[in-house]
């Protein structure tokens, strides 16, 4: 069996799994399109998207609803801004525990598709 001697150059070189470009194999992203490379590109794993979960959610509404934390982890810095404004109220508290109920009935997917967001990353 005969065996083919590469050079050294071309073992470090491969192929982006989005653009095709050619790119060095000890990259983790591409250079042109910014695409995850190695292991997580095989899985289908994207590593920008950041998943919540769900239970820390229900806890963090029923327990901190009156300042917004809630909804400070879930992404949403707006409405989290309003529930701290008017915490002295006491309105937030309760609109916290029925955001706790409503986030317990949600399905894990649903909650998933709905609350984990991918993260926009921009490159100088």
């Amino acid at each position: 069996m005969k065996t083919r001697d590469y050079p050294l150059s071309q073992l470090k070189e491969s192929l982006c799994t989005q653009c095709s470009q050619k790119i060095d194999s000890s990259l983790v992203t591409c250079p042109e399109c910014h695409a995850t490379q190695g292991l997580e590109a095989l899985a289908g794993v994207d590593p920008n998207i950041h998943i919540k979960n769900q239970k820390l959610a229900i806890w963090f509404s029923f327990l901190l609803g009156g300042l917004g934390i809630h909804r400070f982890y879930l992404g949403q810095y707006m409405k989290g801004s309003l529930y701290l404004v008017f915490s002295w109220t006491l309105v937030p508290v309760l609109i916290g525990w029925v955001d706790a109920i409503r986030t317990l009935n949600m399905s894990p997917f649903n909650f998933a598709q709905r609350y984990s967001r991918k993260v926009e990353r921009h490159y100088i």
